[in-house]
């Protein structure tokens, strides 16, 4: 059974934070035999190719990338990095891939919109931490940028904004990381110094809905309910 390009992706990034390289580098190469113009899988293929030192062929790859787009920055900075040759352990910011890792009562994942001017998914970086204002209606996200904050997106979904208050009610630190991100939509996780979101159910077939979004949960949850009551 062939495994679409979302399931691909996701086994691809998770090899990555495992620093798993060359399964990273096998898994996007598999993708780009069927996908071969998938300008995300090849930035994925360069950074995995730079952590084990194969510097020329991830220059060919980050060129081939700005062939298409001239001004991707993230293509732009590990074009930099190749030919200086340099190894980057940690993402941008410092970030370790264990900030990405989810745990029940603690973290959410979540998708908005990018709302900022001239900002798109290509500005951001795997595992890029992100800061938050909460408000009482919202939640305002920003990304780091040498000396300033960027305000990027608003979160206005009731239940995480909710549980989000309650978490600096409590002087929980809270605290967001880029998981994915493309166009003008923005995936990532949150995460609380103290369990304030529901506790997710572990599924063998993650993100197969709506790609990599949006499982329902509750329904999931009802049903276990359900079976427990007629057993």
């Amino acid at each position: 059974m062939q495994l679409s390009l979302a399931i691909l992706s996701k086994k691809a990034i998770e090899a990555a934070l495992g620093h798993e390289w060359v399964k990273a580098i096998e898994l996007n190469s598999q993708i780009l035999e069927k996908y071969p113009n998938n300008l995300e899988t090849k930035i994925r293929l360069g950074r995995a190719l730079i952590q084990l030192k194969q510097f020329e062929k991830a220059k060919r790859i980050f060129k081939e990338v700005l062939a298409v787009d001239p001004i991707n920055s993230v293509a732009l900075k590990n074009l930099e990095i190749a030919k200086n040759k340099k190894v980057e352990p940690k993402h941008e910011n410092g970030i370790n891939s264990n900030h990405l890792l989810k745990e029940p009562g603690t973290t959410v994942e979540i998708t908005v919109n990018i709302n900022c001017k001239g900002v798109t998914g290509r500005d951001f970086t795997i595992g890029e931490c992100l800061k938050f204002k909460v408000k009482k209606k919202g939640v305002d996200v920003f990304m780091c940028r040498k000396d300033k904050d960027v305000l990027v997106s608003v979160m206005e979904d009731k239940e995480i904004v909710s549980r989000l208050n309650k978490a600096v009610d409590s002087h929980a630190e809270v605290s967001g990381y880029v998981i994915r991100a493309a166009d003008k939509s923005l995936t990532m996780i949150i995460k609380s110094s103290i369990p304030i979101f529901r506790g997710e159910k572990q599924d063998i077939r993650p993100y197969i809905k709506k790609g990599l979004d949006d499982i329902d949960l509750e329904e999931e949850e009802n049903e276990e309910e359900e079976e427990i009551t007629e057993e």
